[in-house]
This record gives C-alpha cells, structure tokens and sequence, in this order.
C-alpha cells in the first residue's frame, strides 16, 4: 500500500500509520493529480509547501487478516478479504458506516474500489482505511471546542465544523463521564466530545486494528488486524525527484539545480515563462458561463489542469474537456501532464512501482510484484462459509486477478460462448489470470472464435488461428501483433517491429528509443480495441524517428512474404537493364557489319528516299 505524505526524519516513523487512508500506486497518484496540485484550485497562492505539506510516497509492505465477523458476511465484504472503506480526516473517521462497523465488529482494514473519471485507465484502482484509537475524533482538538487552544488542521474535518471536537488524547474524551460506555456514532453530539468503545468490550475506548510490533501475523482479533515492516529512508520517493524539480534549472542565471518545491516555484529559471502561468476560470458552476483564461503569474507552477477537466461533473469524460487539444488542456511540469489519457497515467504508474519494486516488475507493465500475489491467498475459496465473488461461469467470468492492485478483483475473459452478460461492469482480465492461484475455467469454457482479434483464445482457452508464435515468426498482422502482445514482453515485440521496419526497407537507428516506444503498444491486458491497436502500431512504426527510411514505408501493410513486391521490383529492373545491354551489342554488331560493305569512297553513296 502507498501513502502521499511528508517523508519523515531519515524515513522513522513517529507515530505508526492508522485512521488514516492509503492506496494501491494507481490510486495515491489520482488523490495527489487531483487533490493536491491543481492550481488553480489548490489554494492560497503564497503557500510555502504542497497541499498538506505533501512531499513524498511511502510504501508500506502490509499483512492484512480482517475479522471473521466481517469475511464470512456478504453484507459487510466489499470484497474478498477487506471490510468496507471509510475516510478519514485528520484522523477522524468521516464515514458513520465504517464508525457503526469497527463498533459492532472490531477493528477492519476496509477498501473502496474507485473507477471514477478523474483519471482515465484500464482498470479501477484502490484506496484502503485502516483504523486506529479513538477513530471518531481528531489527532488534536479543534477550535472553538471548549478549552481547545491547539493549532488549527489545515481543513477542518467535517465531524467538527463548526463547533469543534475534542482530542483523541483528552482525558475527557477517554474517560467519558457524559457517555463512559459510548458506542453509538450517530450520535454526532457525544461523537465529537468522547472516544467510541466497542460493542463486544463496552469498557474498551477502540484501539485500532495495527497488532503489537512483536506479532508478525495478524489475527484478525481486535487490535490485531494488520501489520507492517519498519519503514526506512528506501521506502520513501521524493515527489521532485520523481517529477524532475530537482533536475531543473533555478536562480537568476539558471546556473544551479533546483532544491525542492518551494526552491523552483519561487526561483526557477524560466526566461520564456513556460511555467509561470495557470488557469483562471469566472462563473463557473453547472449552469455558469465558464469563462476560462490562463494568468501569468510569478512563480513557477507545478501542474494546472483546464477547468472543464477538473471541475465539470464529468472531468476528464466531459465533452469540453474531451474537444480540447493537449496544449490546451494542462499547465505544468511534463511529468505530470497527460491525466485524462491511459497511456501517461501508466507511465507515472510504473515510475513509481518501480522506483520501489525495481527489477520485479521491470520491462513488465506490472504495478504489483509477483512475489506478492503469490504470498497472499487465492482469491477463489473452496470454504462454502465464505461469500465467494471470484467463481467464474462458463460464459468469461467474473475472474478475480490481484494484478490490478494487490487486492481479488473482478475481471472478465471477452469473446467466450456464451459471451460475459455484462462487460460493461468489468474490465478485461489480465493475459495471465489463469495463471494465477486458484484461477481454474470452468470445463464448459469454450472460445466463440479462434480469431485472435476477437480475443478469447489469447488467454489460453483453445488455440488461436495465427502463423507463428513470438516476435521472431508470428504473422505481421493484427493477429500475429497480439499473438506477441499476449507474451507480455518487450523483446519479443521488439523482434516483431524490427521485422517490420526491414521488411519496408527500414533500419533502426536509435535502438534505445525504438525499444522505448514499442515498450508503450502493449499492456497485461487485451486492447479493447484490436484493430485500432494494430493501426496505432503501425503509424508509431511508420513515423518512429528512431528508424531511417530507405526509401519511405509508404508500402502495403507487413503480411507474410509481404517483401516479396521488392525482389520481384528488383528482378524487373535486372531484366530490363539485360535486356537494354543486349539491344546495344545487337546493334553495334549490326552497324559494323554494314560498315565492312560499304564503297570506301562514302562520297559516291547515294542516299534515298
């Protein structure tokens, strides 16, 4: 799990992760994209930090073992293995329904699958709540709360506006003199002034599900729901290193690199004022005119997103949003440009996973380290006591696969007969799902078609009607391009390009670059659209600067034996040139012949008509 944070002292901890919110490597980069540094909306422009004072992600390596009371209750599962998800703010629970749960059940790790449109990606991404002491009100009290002489939150927490809250810690709030056995959190009054017990051990303040330090496997009891390793300097990534603030030139002269966020947005080099501008949007609102401008302004701006994007009831799905060009729609640093489009979201995706997981997931695609999925337990389960969401049908699914963050989600194989009800409600598999513990297709399980493009057999269920079987030989059409796809391996796809590039002509001249740019064609998924993926491969192929042209790919698509229009070229051009030599020695030879006949006085020969 991630979390967007202040990085602490030489990465030690003070105070252990609880009632608090994390995510999968999706989902922590969507809250920083969209709730921490859009400017426009991010708040007083003079602010000496991030939103929050947010300047790193922590990876925290979690065990996770949810109470029974939770596991073997439909009603309560939000999915296999995890509780249902509560926010918390400032360490307070925001959710009644998550407050109502640890109260009735015990300490739970909960989770919240999101697929929202604030981002565009392939699959939905997860955020987590993991609950602490005293998980109904604030790390420290909130004004005008009686006595309450701390500093203000950033935001106040909804729970407290406006009359404040008392402190997790306030020995009025653990020895509740008002309530001293309180379990009831709709009871927003009391809620605010004293800490909640549990209803099994009506004299216990709730503790929070993190075990002692000495567990190393968690019970699922109360206070013993999860786990982590100590965290260190190795687990956390510095947001301006990731985006490249520090690599940036800043002083007057541009003669230094830039130290930190607050160093580059107060003194960048910035001559041509490529940065130092954001958006500015009047009368904006459902039924507002929108007004929207783009404000120079005096410091450097990490990232603005146009307002049609950002605060429309459909984001990065609005049609405004949609109709803008690229250069239209966002402001900022290039690392963070590109948040309504799947391909850059996946690109900052794999930056982070692999600043943390390295060469697990190197070259794959791949947010989640395989040692990981294969650790944790099967998500189809035999136990009939366990609600079971991961037991497909013969018709595709639903599948569950922990590749898309970790956790059993759902998922669906296309093209199988009968076809999956409802794909609308799933994304694709992943090409390895039956690769996966427990992922058994049902013996009824058939393909519709063995046609590569319409995808069912690239899983492995039958046997594709392609020629070839990796980059080295497979047809170079759009089947044979994702016969390789399903490899799930940049070698191979790049044996299948270059073959391409020398079938028309072609040599690559940059091999690191054309590597790279095949490297962003494929997916662990299917595309959901083959032919257009095939089409797209082909034009990145065709206009790859990394390739010299002799002469310019103008001709047909690659198809096997699809060269063969040049040798038979060549062979024309051989014989029309032996063709012309032999007309010439025939007339030469002729022309003498008749010389040797001729009067050797030329002036007597008559010429006529």
């Amino acid at each position: 799990m991630y979390r967007a944070m202040t990085k602490p002292d030489k990465g030690k901890e003070s105070f252990p992760v609880s009632n608090n919110n994390l995510a999968d490597v999706m989902g922590v980069l969507r809250y920083v994209h969209q709730e921490v540094i859009v400017e426009h909306v991010a708040g007083d422009p003079g602010r000496p930090s991030r939103k929050y004072n947010i300047n790193a992600f922590g990876k925290y390596r979690m065990k996770v073992r949810n109470p029974d009371s939770i596991l073997k209750d439909p009603s309560k599962l939000a999915m296999p293995g995890f509780g249902r998800y509560g926010a918390f703010d400032y360490g307070v629970g925001t959710s009644l329904d998550m407050l109502q749960g640890v109260v009735a059940n015990g300490d739970y790790v909960g989770v919240s699958k999101e697929d929202s449109p604030q981002i565009n990606f392939t699959h939905p991404w997860y955020w987590f709540s993991v609950d602490g002491d005293c998980p109904n009100l604030p790390w420290q009290c909130v004004k005008p709360f009686p006595g309450c002489e701390a500093e203000a939150p950033p935001t106040k927490p909804q729970p407290c506006d406006p009359d404040g809250c008392a402190g997790k810690q306030d020995k009025d709030a653990r020895n509740c003199s008002a309530s001293p056995h309180f379990i009831d959190p709709s009871d927003t009054e009391t809620a605010r002034k004293c800490c909640l017990h549990y209803s099994s051990h009506p004299d216990q303040v709730i503790m929070g599900g993190l075990c002692n330090s000495s567990v190393k496997e968690p019970t699922g009891e109360i206070g013993c729901v999860y786990t982590y390793e100590e965290l260190g300097d190795k687990d956390f990534l510095n947001i301006d290193e990731l985006n490249g603030i520090t690599s940036m030139p800043c002083g007057a002269k541009g003669n230094r690199k830039c130290t930190d966020w607050k160093d580059w947005r107060l003194n960048c080099y910035d001559p041509k004022k490529q940065f130092k501008k954001r958006y500015h949007c009047e009368d904006c609102h459902s039924a507002g005119q929108w007004s929207v401008s783009v404000q120079d302004t005096s410091f450097c701006v990490e990232y603005d997103l146009h307002p049609y994007c950002q605060e429309t009831q459909d984001l990065c799905k609005d049609p405004r949003c949609m109709a803008l060009k690229p250069e239209d729609k966002e402001l900022g640093l290039p690392f963070w440009k590109g948040k309504c489009e799947v391909r850059d979201n996946q690109r900052r995706a794999e930056a982070v996973a692999g600043y943390f997981l390295k060469d697990a997931v190197k070259d794959s695609h791949w947010l989640v380290d395989k040692a990981t999925m294969d650790a944790s337990p099967a998500c189809s389960s035999k136990d009939s006591s366990v609600p079971n969401q991961c037991t497909p049908n013969p018709d595709g699914g639903p599948y569950c696969t922990r590749l898309f963050g970790g956790v059993c989600s759902t998922c669906y194989i296309p093209g199988t007969d009968p076809p999956y009800p409802d794909p609308k409600s799933q994304p694709m598999c992943p090409f390895t799902v039956l690769k996966e513990k427990g992922n058994t297709p049902p013996t009824e399980t058939k393909c519709a078609d063995d046609d590569p493009l319409k995808l069912c057999c690239l899983y492995g269920i039958g046997s594709c009607n392609v020629t070839g079987s990796d980059g080295s030989d497979s047809e170079l059409t759009a089947a044979g391009f994702l016969n390789v796809a399903r490899m799930m391996d940049n070698k191979e796809m790049v044996k299948f390009a270059g073959r391409i590039v020398s079938g028309r002509g072609g040599a690559i001249k940059n091999q690191g670059g054309f590597d790279s740019a095949v490297y962003s064609t494929w997916h662990y998924q299917p595309p959901t659209n083959p032919q257009e993926a095939w089409t797209n491969f082909e034009t990145l192929i065709n206009q790859s600067s990394d390739v010299d042209w002799h002469p310019s790919p103008d001709g047909p698509s690659g198809k096997p034996g699809s060269n063969a229009w040049i040798w038979i070229l060549l062979a024309l051009v051989v014989l029309a040139g032996l063709g012309f030599a032999a007309y010439k020695y025939r007339a030469n030879s002729q022309q003498q012949a008749r010389q040797q006949l001729l009067p050797s006085d030329s002036s007597q020969v008559q010429m006529r008509n």
